[in-house]
């Protein structure tokens, strides 16, 4: 009897050890990895223990508790971006998308409040996690981002619409050191999908003050902020603050090394032709024995002239990881060579509506080809001339699905007939719909303006994401049969950003991610003349003046301002049937008048890993949506 009650209070102690240093987070050991180690020994580095939060954020291991060390060699094609490195090295928000697709869990914050009026919220930073260089997260992190950046004119002349709900930008302020209060002047749940994607990220929602703030009059001097721009060879203070600010720009490439991060790698030294990447000593999160991650040491990302190059080191075996350049017409090329190559060849579900989507410009600059673009029966005659069949055999081995830009089977704000709308590859009604507008055909066949012209359509595209160059060829073959001329031009991204919102555009095409339940509701821009950017040039001038509150651009037709005003309902109302009525109204709009078109969409996407390269899950959601390797928890991947 003596020895069950003596077991029995040893038990107890035991479960209440376990409880007490459960809810504290404090692990009986941490480790960490022998790079660090040997740091803390020849005292360059604190403990371990002393570089976690008091509650690190614990990541479940896909196969088993990894290993310390190794390089991992990724490329990229776009300078200006990281693109696979990005992948290894990938966002880390206020708030994170759940393993599910769809929960929001906690990340930088560990708990959040929501007024009932949905007009306040309160969040709850994770204590204890620190910058790159050691010193402390806090709230004046984030408060330095609205007061000094936001708030100022010279930074921030055009108040970011989504901090402004009804057009009233929020306000914010500081509880204490881990504690922040948004409030808003109506309603606002959408602020939450927000806080799990970019704009709750590191150079979007917080700064590293302590870092930053050698660069702001508000607390440097004048002297100092003087000699700061003229070293750097900038014109202004503000241009200089602007470029040391990007600090999450192109997940590293405009970064400059040194500069303090959240993420699981910094950078440390940049060329020409590669960036290099090293592990953050003080990253906040463990595995489920309480090893600091990341796992691997380092990541060096190699910038490549063009996708075939990438192509060239898959097959090789120089890569341990790729995605952003990998596409499912070379999957047979992967798979021959997965044994010789040391690879395994995955196949992730995408979250695209649309691979490619085709966007033509309804604010063109010329009358006559605005005129053509405004009327729907034209858009529609275009889709009916596409065969989407033949994209999806030719490109996607068929297993893509023909359909409409619309939002993804899995959204609440679905419908079939969205997805069907005018995707019937049905030539004899396009040819109806295009004379029955008047275009008449020339002596070569070729369709004429109603000012004699040629109609002649320039689409000018970037190579990103999905096969566009190749795709928008075929579809220029496939619309010779209802008389319509397209050429085809692909340009650099530094263009692009500059001719899409500067309305100089025919047409461009983007793949459609921005359908799923986290950014439909939040960026419905492909259906909604809400976002004046490099990817947009269906509207650029109606989305030029809802961006700018009317100051500039033109003030849109009635239907898109209906669009507008479904999304304002869409992003304000807490009643969740009104949200979902109005997203759909959304898309019923879309699917009457097709302001963009789509191809195929929810195709696979391969995702190229080395053999040795483990944690890796064999699925896991893959698009912008999802921030691509973002449920994949890359800070877990680890070489065996």
């Amino acid at each position: 009897m003596q020895l069950e009650k003596a077991r029995l209070i040893q038990v107890t102690m035991i479960i209440a050890l376990v409880l007490l240093f459960g809810s504290l987070g404090v692990a009986a050991s941490y480790k960490e990895a022998p790079i660090l180690a040997e740091r803390v020994e020849a005292g360059k580095l604190p403990p371990v223990k002393e570089r976690l939060p008091e509650e690190p954020l614990v990541i479940t291991p896909v196969e088993r508790v990894g290993k310390y060390g190794g390089t991992a060699r990724v490329v990229t094609v776009r300078p200006q971006i990281m693109e696979d490195g990005g992948l290894l090295n990938n966002h880390e928000p206020i708030l994170r998308l759940g393993l599910d697709g769809k929960s929001t869990v906690p990340n930088l914050a560990t708990d959040w409040e929501f007024s009932e009026d949905g007009k306040t919220l309160v969040l709850h930073l994770r204590k204890g996690i620190k910058w790159s260089d050691g010193y402390p997260f806090t709230a004046d992190d984030i408060l330095f981002w609205y007061e000094d950046v936001v708030l100022n004119d010279e930074l921030t002349p055009v108040k970011p619409i989504i901090w402004s709900p009804g057009g009233s930008l929020m306000k914010l302020e500081k509880i204490d050191d881990y504690t922040i209060k948004m409030e808003f002047a109506q309603s606002y749940p959408l602020v939450l999908l927000h806080l799990i994607h970019n704009a709750g990220t590191e150079g979007n929602c917080f700064y590293p003050k302590h870092y930053l703030q050698k660069y702001h009059p508000r607390y440097a001097s004048e002297e100092e902020i003087s000699k700061a721009v003229a070293d750097g060879g900038f014109e202004t203070w503000s241009q200089m603050f602007l470029a040391r600010a990007q600090i999450n720009a192109g997940s590293g490439r405009a970064v400059e090394p040194g500069t303090p991060t959240l993420k699981a790698y910094k950078v440390v030294a940049k060329t020409l032709d590669k960036v290099i990447y090293e592990r953050n000593p003080y990253y906040w999160k463990t595995d489920t024995e309480g090893n600091q991650l990341p796992y691997i040491d380092r990541v060096e990302v190699e910038i490549l002239k063009d996708q075939e190059m990438v192509n060239l080191k898959i097959v090789a075996g120089e890569l341990d990881f790729a995605a952003f350049n990998t596409t499912l017409e070379n999957y047979p090329l992967y798979k021959e060579n997965e044994d010789a190559a040391n690879i395994r060849v995955l196949l992730w579900p995408d979250v695209f509506g649309a691979e490619v989507l085709i966007m033509v410009n309804l604010t063109h600059e010329d009358p006559v080809m605005r005129e053509i673009f405004q009327d729907k029966r034209f858009r529609i005659a275009l889709s009916l001339g596409i065969d989407r069949d033949e994209i999806n055999e030719l490109f996607y081995l068929g297993l893509a699905e023909s359909r409409q830009a619309t939002v993804v089977p899995a959204s609440a704000f679905y419908e079939e007939e969205f997805a069907n709308a005018y995707i019937e590859h049905d030539v004899a009604e396009a040819n109806r719909l295009l004379d029955e507008m008047g275009l008449k055909r020339g002596s070569d066949g070729i369709r004429l303006r109603p000012d004699g012209k040629r109609l002649e359509i320039l689409a000018e595209y970037t190579r990103v994401d999905t096969p566009r160059g190749p795709i928008l060829e075929l579809i220029a073959e496939q619309w010779q049969k209802i008389g319509i001329k397209l050429n085809t031009k692909e340009i650099a991204g530094e263009l692009q950003q500059t001719r899409a919102p500067g309305n100089q555009m025919d047409m461009t095409v983007w793949n459609a991610d921005k359908v799923t339940d986290v950014l439909f509701p939040a960026t419905p821009m492909w259906f909604v003349p809400m976002a004046h950017g490099w990817e947009n040039s269906w509207c650029p001038l109606w989305a030029q003046w809802y961006v700018s509150k009317g100051k500039a651009g033109e003030e849109p037709p009635e239907e898109m301002k209906k669009q507008l005003e479904r999304w304002e309902v869409l992003k304000t109302s807490v009643d969740e049937e009104a949200r979902v009525e109005a997203g759909k109204a959304i898309l019923r709009s879309q699917a009457e008048n097709l302001w963009t078109i789509g191809t195929v969409g929810l195709a696979p996407h391969p995702v190229i890993v080395r053999k040795n390269l483990r944690n890796v899950p064999d699925e896991a959601l893959y698009g912008w949506d999802t921030f691509w390797t973002h449920l994949a928890h890359p800070e877990q991947f680890f070489f065996d």
